[in-house]
């Protein structure tokens, strides 16, 4: 879910949820929690708020408009500008051994993480980072991730919510253009998170970039969900890979779709999670706690899950503007689909295309090596290694 307490400075008050697509401003939101309903719901939710405040409706009054004044975003800085420094902070932040393990275990090769530039958020000393920048000469006034505290100081926006490890963001033209961060723990549900500085005072919005990693006059480009997922990709099959935010975030990706078109793009694979084909019969099996919870879990197991079929239908829903997308621009789309069985019905185990290729990849080692030692058992010729 989105809060967008200010812009440009002046109280919004406005929310938007990506799960059910509800949105409006203060009153909505309370008039749907109180339960409010009818013409007049929204008097009501006034009134009540009012009174609520009674006593002290000036004070708040007058020290939301402070915060309004002090908290003033900045407007976005360059994009060469925005590479220059986060180029600069992927050399000041190491990777810990940690998630470098993790990174392994997702199929990329040493050489990969440390070319794509992957590290760790600190746990401390972020208003010293900052300091080192600017003492290096880079100005952090329209970099997202980057504000004045309360202080009075420029600051990096690292906090315990958002510890984990961050993956680059490239633009066609190679630059940075923002991070993700890999959460080493959910947050509100949510794995990742931006490297970002909205709602702060000087601070900026990531505005959710797409990354591309490959040709950028390529013929054929795949479209997959995810930053991680699209940089490891590239990275096992050589594709040039166009990676979007989320399903439902396809502003950005038809912009640059439009850019790849100009340079000769004609076909777009589309490689989105299996969770397009999922099955969505109820089975006790849906991550926890929903199961858990859910009143259909004392009835009969052939009752449709709920949620399962929310979820297939937003990725569905996500596919649908990637072929409408590909249809304006006049480009040939093709669909991909992988661990399924006879009925094109997803079998529930290697959702990601990244998933499924690591398998063949560790699937194709172990043949090898069973290879190997059956001619050797043989006294046979040994099989080159490879």
């Amino acid at each position: 879910m989105n809060f967008r307490i200010f812009k440009g400075g002046e109280p919004a008050n406005t929310y938007h949820c990506f799960k059910c697509g509800a949105s409006g401003n203060m009153l909505t939101l309370y008039a749907d929690v109180r339960g409010l309903y009818g013409a007049d719901r929204y008097r009501q939710a006034y009134r009540e708020i009012k009174e609520a405040l009674l006593g002290g409706t000036y004070a708040v009054t007058q020290k939301t408009q402070q915060e309004a004044v002090s908290c003033v975003e900045a407007r976005p800085a360059e994009p060469q500008k925005l590479d220059q420094v986060y180029r600069r902070l992927q050399e000041l932040l190491p990777l810990s051994g940690f998630h470098r393990q993790k990174l392994l275990e997702r199929g990329l090769t040493e050489k990969r993480i440390s070319d794509y530039g992957f590290c760790s958020t600190p746990v401390s000393g972020t208003e010293g980072l900052a300091r080192r920048l600017m003492r290096e000469g880079y100005s952090l006034k329209g970099i997202p991730g980057f504000f004045l505290n309360g202080r009075g100081n420029w600051d990096a926006a690292f906090f315990r919510k958002n510890r984990g490890f961050l993956c680059p963001v490239y633009g066609l033209d190679q630059n940075l253009s923002g991070f993700q961060i890999r959460l080493d723990e959910p947050y509100n549900g949510r794995k990742y998170l931006w490297f970002s500085s909205n709602n702060r005072n000087q601070g900026t919005s990531s505005k959710s970039p797409v990354t591309f990693l490959g040709d950028p006059n390529s013929k054929i480009v795949c479209v997959t969900e995810g930053i991680l997922k699209a940089t490891i990709a590239h990275a096992m099959s050589g594709y040039s890979f166009l990676g979007t935010p989320g399903v439902s975030q396809y502003k950005e990706m038809e912009r640059t779709l439009k850019t790849l078109k100009e340079n000769g793009l004609e076909e777009v694979w589309e490689y989105f999670d299996m969770d397009k084909l999922m099955d969505v019969s109820c089975r006790s099996d849906y991550k926890e706690p929903v199961c858990h919870t859910c009143p259909q879990n004392v009835q009969s197991l052939l009752e449709i899950c709920e949620k399962k079929a929310q979820k297939r239908a937003q990725i569905q829903e996500g596919c649908r503007h990637l072929y409408e997308i590909c249809g304006r621009l006049n480009l040939r789309c093709v669909r991909k689909i992988w661990d399924f069985d006879e009925n094109h019905i997803w079998r529930g185990g290697l959702k990601g295309i990244d998933d499924y290729w690591l398998y063949c990849q560790r699937k194709r080692k172990e043949e090898r090596e069973n290879e190997f030692f059956r001619a050797a058992a043989a006294g046979s010729s040994i099989p080159p290694c490879t």
